[in-house]
């Protein structure tokens, strides 16, 4: 700084070391963004539900056969149908007529 006449340090002059902060502050702010990202998912993934699902052949024929009919696969129509299970206060499970869609 003496070398250059500088009186005090001041930041507009120091070109490289302002250039080194703000990509300093860049790489931190990506950072503090992509860690925000990852609890939104980590928080989003705990409310799924993964199963493998086994089905004797007689209800794994009527699932496939109504992928077939839809245009999708048997796990899009099985997804459907979780979406719409209803459970009655006395435990009872089932779910309402409807059509699988795209």
């Amino acid at each position: 700084m003496a070398q250059a006449g500088w009186g005090a340090y001041k930041a507009e002059q120091d070109t490289p070391g302002s250039k080194w902060a703000q990509e300093r502050e860049e790489r931190r702010d990506g950072a503090l963004a992509a860690r925000a990202a990852f609890e939104v998912r980590r928080r989003e993934e705990a409310d799924e539900l993964r199963a493998e699902l086994w089905l004797s052949a007689a209800p794994g024929r009527l699932i496939r056969a109504a992928a077939d009919r839809a245009g999708l696969t048997p796990t899009q129509v099985l997804a459907q149908l979780a979406e719409r299970v209803m459970v009655s206060e006395d435990g009872t499970v089932s779910v309402p007529p409807f059509t699988p869609s795209r």
